[in-house]
């Protein structure tokens, strides 16, 4: 019996310190105002959380092109620098699975077996900037319009990224100088 109460104080007291540490975490949710007449057209990286097709790019682009039924979804980057670097370029497509959530994109490219979730976490007035993210929580990407984005703009949405878990220590930022012509 003595051993039965150590053994449930030793759960209580191991479960109340884990769950101590553990941050609060708010829900992986889209941004409603995302829609596909601003989503469309050129994006700029601005730092990403690293996955196994963007390391080492720098100038990295998305475009997204209405194609009816889809969209059409090319990325380009630069491997090994902006000027002499190798272009690195892949074409896939994206869909809106619900047509009333655009936010909550599905993409494919050709050397995947299955489709990525790509939501749309926060999307900037006038689809200036945006948060993209996947509900895992293991991909991350900051796009703006322009190869530039305001500090302030910038720290807000690593802000909202972080209060959702998204592990923000791993954000790396794209370099986008000597791009040009890129």
């Amino acid at each position: 019996m003595k051993y039965y109460f150590l053994s449930i104080f030793a759960f209580i007291t191991l479960m109340s310190a884990t769950c101590g540490n553990k941050p609060t975490c708010l829900p992986v949710t889209v941004d409603t105002d995302a829609n596909k007449t601003e989503f469309l057209g050129k994006w700029y990286e601005i730092a990403s959380i690293p996955q196994f097709f963007n390391i080492g790019c720098q100038c990295t682009t998305a475009e997204y092109v209405d194609n009816g039924n889809n969209i059409i979804v090319k990325n380009s980057c630069r491997l090994g620098g902006a000027i002499i670097g190798i272009p690195n370029n892949i074409e896939g497509t994206a869909t809106v699975p619900d047509p009333n959530v655009f936010a909550k994109i599905k993409v494919r490219f050709p050397v995947s077996p299955v489709d990525a979730d790509y939501w749309i976490l926060d999307f900037g007035p006038n689809g200036d900037y945006m948060l993209v993210g996947a509900p895992d929580k293991k991909s991350l990407f900051i796009l703006s319009r322009t190869s530039t984005l305001n500090q302030g703009t910038y720290n807000n949405l690593v802000s909202k990224a972080q209060d959702m878990c998204f592990k923000v220590s791993d954000l790396k930022l794209t370099k986008q100088d000597n791009c040009a012509g890129v």
